[in-house]
């Protein structure tokens, strides 16, 4: 069953206040960050440790705001190891079920299927795991019998690559 449309609605109003409220906080917090630092350069200030924990407090508020916002946690959830750097593809495998009530041409026979796999890809720049910008991404089905086979392109890649990995003896 899908949702009505008014979960969809404060869906997408919950993103969008959540979004909202992550900018305030970031531009707030880079607000606290220069003004301390301009004042304690500017000489106005006596000592450093007011402007000192000013601006702590206001880079809190950036981190704050970075991980309240909807389009940031989403980047988090596509993050991958720290030393993954430059463009590089992924591949996410998640099963279809009936109950969806999607039906899909599988991709590798043609037939339709209600069930079966949802391979989905995407080509992305990361920098220490997370992604900058994507390239491309999409999806593909698979019905039941050609997810489970090795002739898929995905899955002969995937098995090709895994034949020809050195093997190092420790």
């Amino acid at each position: 069953m899908s949702p009505s449309t008014a979960v969809e609605l404060a869906d997408a109003v919950s993103a969008l206040m959540y979004t909202l409220a992550g900018w305030l906080l970031v531009g707030l917090g880079a607000l606290g960050v220069v003004v301390p630092i301009a004042a304690l350069v500017g000489g106005t200030v006596s000592g450093p440790i007011f402007p000192a924990i000013f601006a702590t407090v206001s880079l809190c508020m950036v981190l704050l705001g970075l991980f309240v916002m909807p389009g940031f946690r989403r980047r988090l959830d596509r993050r991958r190891g720290l030393g993954v750097f430059g463009r590089s593809r992924a591949v996410d495998h998640r099963v279809l079920r009936a109950a969806e009530g999607r039906r899909e041409h599988c991709v590798a026979c043609g037939t339709r299927t209600r069930e079966g796999e949802v391979r989905r890809y995407r080509e992305a720049v990361y920098v220490a795991g997370l992604p900058l910008y994507t390239f491309a991404e999409g999806e593909n089905v698979y019905c039941p019998d050609c997810a489970t086979s090795d002739d898929t392109p995905a899955t002969a890649a995937g098995t090709e690559r895994a034949r020809t990995a050195p093997v190092t003896e420790s």
